[in-house]
């Protein structure tokens, strides 16, 4: 069971995976806003993995990694970047972000396999 730090401004994708992340066996704090994730990070400290979207208002999912990375409590925390608005992969900071492997077919399937690699 991971930690899951979960970043989305849309309420209703991120109830729905924060559901299906729970059902997988996760312990899942939300966030809708950077603020927020930054407000949380710093109540609860120990994440296994977070997982960002890629297109939030006003402070895009780049630029909140850069937040994140910024952070004595996230520094070196694992980072997926998940949108449901990301057709094709987008590399930003070196990372591979919305990856194919995660948009395509069973995208929630995906992403609960690549948080169970990332926190084993």
């Amino acid at each position: 069971m991971a930690r899951v730090l979960l970043i989305d401004d849309n309420a209703e994708i991120r109830e729905t995976t924060a559901i299906r992340l729970q059902i997988g066996g996760h312990h899942v704090i939300t966030a809708a806003s950077p603020q927020e994730a930054m407000d949380v990070a710093d109540e609860h400290p120990h994440f296994d993995v977070a997982v960002l979207d890629l297109h939030l208002p006003k402070v895009a999912g780049d630029e909140l990694l850069d937040l994140l990375r910024a952070h004595r409590t996230t520094a070196d925390l694992p980072v997926v970047f998940y949108s449901a608005n990301a057709p094709h992969a987008t590399s930003v900071h070196g990372l591979s972000l919305a990856d194919t492997r995660l948009t395509k077919g069973r995208p929630l399937n995906n992403l609960l396999s690549t948080i169970n690699c990332l926190s084993h």
